[in-house]
């Protein structure tokens, strides 16, 4: 009974943590914003980016069979890790275009192009930075304390097939021939995580791909 309570406790937070995720989006995708709209934007992102830690934390200490989050954060292997999965989510996304894009981009990049075109400055914050960070805790550290608790082999692979398809789905739920793609880049940012075991380096990862789709 205990176990189940706190199941449903971890699942309402990933859909908090996504709700208040998609707030900020509104936010951030404003076409004018004055300063002190700014600093309150500014303001709300720390506190739910500082909220999505503290209760990632707060459920570690309940349950991590994972060893997640454990010390020392930083290593020189583990930002090798990170590192690559990079260049292979950039190889990846060049082949899949190439092969099965034809001239076109997917439904959710066209979207995100518009926006910035109109929206403040302010919109390239968000996909640099906050939306790495939100959707690393939503996706991948949320999502296996809730699902896929316990450390073994079956839960890892498993884990990172279905958290692959939840982050495909939330970039294109109309299943377009690029949810293939999506679903990928989700596997690999989750394979990331479980494998460097700390949060820090699929966000690294997600950063570095997302700096990419602004240049």
């Amino acid at each position: 009974m205990k176990t189940f309570l706190r199941f449903l406790g971890n699942l309402a937070t990933v859909i908090i943590a996504f709700v208040l995720y998609t707030l900020l989006q509104l936010g951030y995708a404003q076409k004018k914003v004055n300063l002190l709209f700014a600093v309150i934007l500014a303001v709300l992102t720390v506190a739910v980016i500082y909220w999505m830690y503290w209760i990632y934390k707060r459920e570690l200490k309940q349950e991590n069979d994972w060893f997640f989050n454990a010390k020392p954060h930083w290593d020189v292997k583990r930002i090798i890790i990170s590192v690559a999965a990079f260049f292979t989510l950039v190889i990846f996304q060049i082949a899949y275009v190439r092969l099965f894009g034809g001239n076109t981009i997917s439904k959710n990049q066209e979207e995100l192009d518009a926006i910035r075109k109109v929206a403040s400055p302010m919109f390239n914050v968000l996909l640099v930075i906050v939306a790495p960070i939100c959707e690393e805790f939503i996706f991948r550290a949320l999502f296996f304390n809730t699902f896929f608790p316990v450390e073994n082999v079956f839960n890892k692979w498993v884990g990172i097939v279905v958290s692959g398809f939840i982050f495909a789905y939330g970039h294109d739920p109309m299943f377009s021939k690029f949810i293939y793609l999506y679903w990928v880049m989700g596997m690999i940012l989750a394979w990331t995580y479980v494998t460097t075991k700390d949060i820090r380096y699929s966000i690294l990862t997600h950063m570095l791909n997302n700096i990419l789709s602004i240049l």
